[in-house]
């Protein structure tokens, strides 16, 4: 992989002149100090060589605001022909604002030097109508977490990694007659645990039929198939008919926090989330949540497909931000001159460092030394071999409530057809009978 070095830039591509040095504005989600520091940090070390090598000046504009208060002054700051010249931007939001004619498509083979490392899926998923208009930097995948000395306990060998969702089931099964008063899996369900029932729970189970929510080839959203009812049974049977998950903590107003806490304590054996439960809640220094031996007692697997022949093999699930064009800009070859730098890999390497919480970019199949040495980012690196990503459009939000509200009543007991039938109807109401899709 290559090193930091300086480039020739032609005189051409910069046209600097002894009278004016080109300038580059990027915008963060970030504040000093604040949310996402250590990105401040990282764009103040580097911003200055970036300046000296290319010749040029850079201006960092940092908002330390909610992720939808950034978004929403972005937009308006487009539409109205202004904005910054970059943006660290959501992965999940380039479909919407490269429909909108907000950003300006980048040719990724040219600018970034290890673009071919990159992997599918996270190329796919800063794309739009096959044009590329956000380079990820960072991502996560979702597996299952568990407790090794509860496992232990119960007499299951670890470490463990299930093929199937029968041998879920089994291992869920052997733990609760096992260990009683432990909560043997926690599925996100409900419309308390919000986006993390969807994307956490619901889609990895879905998945793992080889279902999904939304049909990218015919652009309209499944209101029925014959993965969305496997999922919805593997609901029932967790929290109905083998009651190996606990209803309340799903139903219960702070349920999320609830499990964290007894996931802390021991009280839930296996856990399905994603990266940050590791790196953030299960993290030592977290005084909430925090587990102190969290590398030796915690152990992980990744998410098994059902287990039919054709089903996936194992599945997960991955969001991510990275840097995009605003279409307003008035030097794309020197916006691109800028990100090439960025994705180099002393500057990805440091980020790391400095944010390690989090999946690294360049999205490499082949990682840097640094990157190796954090042995749990490293492995669970492989996932994204399997993973997807969301159908990241404006109606997303409502969908995904409807998949909260479905769960909801699978784990209240409401029967499987109705609650299916229920969710079709909600969806089919909020994008009309011509964007809907029954799979035989």
């Amino acid at each position: 992989m290559k090193k930091w070095i300086i480039l020739l830039v032609s005189t051409c591509l910069l046209s600097i002149s002894i009278f004016a040095v080109p300038t580059v504005s990027i915008m963060i989600q970030a504040a000093a100090g604040g949310v996402n520091s250590q990105e401040v940090t990282w764009f103040n070390q580097w911003i200055p060589k970036i300046e000296t090598d290319l010749g040029i000046k850079i201006n960092l504009i940092t908002l330390g605001v909610s992720e939808e208060d950034f978004n929403a002054k972005l937009a308006l700051e487009i539409k109205g022909g202004g904005g910054p010249d970059i943006i660290w931007l959501d992965g999940f939001m380039t479909p919407e604002f490269a429909s909108a004619g907000y950003l300006h498509p980048i040719d990724a083979t040219a600018t970034i030097p290890e673009w071919q490392y990159f992997y599918p899926s996270m190329k796919a998923y800063g794309s739009y109508n096959g044009k590329v208009y956000n380079i990820i930097t960072d991502t996560d995948v979702r597996m299952i977490y568990y407790n090794k000395e509860l496992f232990q306990k119960a007499g299951i060998p670890v470490p463990w990694q299930p093929h199937s969702w029968n041998d879920i089931l089994k291992t869920a099964l052997i733990l609760k007659q096992k260990l009683p008063g432990v909560t043997p899996l926690q599925l996100d369900a409900g419309t308390g645990m919000g986006e993390a029932t969807t994307m956490q729970g619901f889609y990895m189970v879905l998945l793992g039929a080889g279902g999904n929510l939304y049909d990218w080839n015919t652009g309209k959203w499944i209101i029925g198939s014959p993965a969305l009812t496997a999922a919805a049974n593997f609901y029932r049977d967790v929290y109905i008919t083998d009651k190996v998950g606990d209803p309340e903590y799903q139903l219960t107003p702070g349920g999320r926090e609830q499990t964290f806490k007894a996931f802390q304590q021991g009280k839930i054996a296996m856990y399905i989330e994603g990266t940050w439960l590791y790196t953030s809640v299960m993290n030592p220094s977290n005084t909430s949540w925090g587990i102190p031996n969290r590398d030796e007692i915690i152990g992980w697997a990744a998410m098994p497909g059902r287990g039919n022949p054709g089903d996936p093999k194992y599945v997960s699930i991955s969001g991510g931000s990275g840097f995009v064009i605003n279409a307003n800009s008035k030097n794309v070859a020197l916006d691109e001159e800028v990100l090439k730098y960025l994705f180099y890999v002393e500057p990805v390497d440091s980020l790391f460092e400095l944010k390690p919480s989090i999946l690294p970019s360049p999205i490499y199949t082949d990682f840097s030394m640094i990157v190796n040495e954090n042995k749990y980012i490293a492995e669970t690196s492989k996932l994204l071999e399997y993973s997807t990503y969301r159908p990241a459009l404006p109606v997303y939000d409502q969908i995904s409530y409807q998949v909260q509200v479905l769960t909801e009543k699978l784990v209240s007991g409401m029967s499987v057809d109705q609650a299916l039938a229920q969710y079709a109807s909600a969806v089919t109401n909020i994008v009309g009978k011509q964007n809907v899709e029954i799979l035989p």
